[in-house]
């Protein structure tokens, strides 16, 4: 058997005889530049933007200043998205893009907010809370102290009027009872009203960053058209495609405007359902346990001291009434 060379096992497996291949040299640090010399990319801040013909854009200054002059009431962050917008519109542009499009994806996001605010609104859990908030509303209204133990009436007369039944303490008991109950079904259903006021309460938040920044985009149109007014071009048919553009603008800004009414609008009807369901929420959470015995405990006992004649306050028993109802009305 042949002596096997040492060198020749130790170094690389070469397909053919001879020198194994040099090793490859490390690649210096930094970008590959195939052709030429590397050099860092041109900032936007250095030149002019060039668009169609050759012609440079000519750019309109608008400061955050120059906006609160026309809303000072406008928020900061309101007045910072509106330069936005402005710095954003090229009038330049013969295509009439920017202007034809100026806050057309706002319109765009309040259509599909829209559509989340209508299939909320459809929500078998929204439907239930109000239907147990206005039946405990009714329920609780019935048993109201103030008329309950009127001094102005007897005994048999006040709780006539408010129990429209006849004036025995067991009564009120069975009506009492019945609000418990439908205040019980509120606490099994918490969790489901918990995950639907989430879900409204970030519908919420959306619809309210969407009228800021349509409130930016009207700012800032007004801007640009009181700019076209007041800076004429000297060149009669750059200053006739300036007057157009203002002219579309004009229609946009009344189209935006009425967006940003059904988004108040829309706020507004939000709020509402938000205050259903975190009322009767908190109603479940807060109050079946602790204050809604403790009144039913203390209405019982007023009326069956009044009926035996002894002295009674009504304070304790209309202070817990009250935070009851203000619960489910949201009146607090």
């Amino acid at each position: 058997m042949a002596p096997v060379d040492e060198d020749e096992r130790s170094g690389p497996k070469v397909p053919f005889r001879g020198d194994a291949p040099a090793k490859a040299p490390k690649p210096a640090d930094g970008p590959k530049v195939l052709f030429g010399t590397a050099r860092a990319p041109r900032t936007l801040d250095e030149g002019p933007r060039i668009i169609g013909g050759g012609v440079a854009r000519r750019r309109i200054s608008c400061t955050v200043e120059d906006l609160r002059a026309l809303d000072p009431l406008a928020a900061e962050s309101v007045l910072r998205q509106a330069t936005r917008a402005v710095d954003a519109v090229n009038f330049d542009d013969h295509e009439f893009d920017d202007i034809v499009r100026f806050g057309a994806h706002l319109q765009e996001l309040h259509g599909r907010l829209a559509e989340e605010q209508l299939a909320l609104a459809d929500d078998e859990r929204l439907q239930d809370a109000r239907r147990l908030a206005t039946d405990l509303v009714v329920r609780l209204g019935e048993l109201d102290p103030e008329h309950l133990f009127s001094p102005g009436r007897g005994f048999l007369g006040g709780v006539r009027a408010a129990l429209s039944r006849s004036a025995e303490a067991e009564s009120f008991r069975e009506r009492s009872a019945g609000v418990v109950r439908s205040a019980r079904v509120l606490k099994e259903r918490r969790q489901a009203f918990a995950e639907l006021e989430d879900r409204a309460t970030s519908l919420k938040r959306k619809l309210t960053a969407l009228a800021a920044a349509l409130n930016a985009h009207i700012l800032g149109g007004m801007f640009l058209v009181r700019h076209v007014e007041e800076h004429p071009l000297p060149d009669p048919a750059a200053a006739a495609h300036h007057r157009s553009q203002k002219d579309a603008l004009e229609t946009r800004l009344g189209s935006l405007t009425a967006t940003a009414s059904s988004v108040a609008l829309g706020e507004r009807v939000l709020e509402t359902m938000i205050a259903t369901i975190s009322g009767v929420r908190r109603f479940a959470d807060d109050l079946v346990e602790s204050d809604l015995p403790a009144w039913q405990t203390a209405c019982a006992a007023t009326l069956t001291a009044k009926s035996e004649g002894r002295p009674y306050d009504v304070s304790v028993t209309q202070g817990l009434y009250e935070k009851l109802l203000s619960t489910l009305t949201r009146r607090n």
